[in-house]
């Protein structure tokens, strides 16, 4: 009976060492690939209540949908959507815009 009980003790010890080996490595904490950044939070204008917005790290901005909590986000754009439009300047047009 004793060897029984010493046996099933060294098991549990076995394989609660070799699930630590095992999962040890592979666990780690997770952070969000694209943290908020900004928040704005919600209004009541009006009498209706507007849902807030979020800004994340890469600029894309989303809005809820409602006032009410757990409401559905939606994609509102990007902060940084295109580049400036800019016009290219000879420096001949530039010496003759000068004078």
């Amino acid at each position: 009976m004793f060897l029984k009980r010493l046996f099933y003790a060294c098991a549990s010890l076995f394989l609660l060492a070799l699930a630590y080996h095992l999962g040890a490595s592979s666990a780690g904490a997770q952070s969000p690939g694209n943290p908020v950044v900004a928040a704005i939070p919600p209004t009541q204008a009006g009498g209706t209540a507007n849902g807030g917005c979020v800004v994340t790290a890469n600029g894309d901005v989303y809005r809820s949908l409602g006032g009410a909590f757990g409401a559905p986000w939606a994609f509102a754009g990007n902060v940084f959507s295109t580049a400036t439009p800019t016009t290219e300047t000879s420096f001949g047009a530039l010496k003759v815009k000068g004078r």
